[in-house]
């Protein structure tokens, strides 16, 4: 399996979406249809960190996030 499918099945098991889905949200930024199974503690944290300007910027610039990047720009 490839590290792109390993991602994206990882993120399906933990958002309970399909692959595909995540990758249309992902790709429209359409954080609310990836968080709509997320436990609401889970969700707070992540609008936390999304309404944070500094916050976002740091995530950004993370290696993890920057391959993410990578591979939806990859699938599109």
């Amino acid at each position: 399996m490839t590290d792109d499918k390993k991602i994206f099945e990882c993120l399906s098991d933990r958002l309970k979406l399909s692959p595909g889905q995540i990758k249309a949200s992902a790709q429209k930024g359409d954080v609310d249809a990836l968080m709509k199974n997320v436990e609401s503690e889970k969700a707070k944290q992540v609008q936390s960190v999304l309404s944070d300007p500094e916050k976002v910027k740091a995530l950004m610039n993370s290696p993890e996030a920057q391959e993410l990047l990578r591979l939806l720009d990859q699938n599109k």
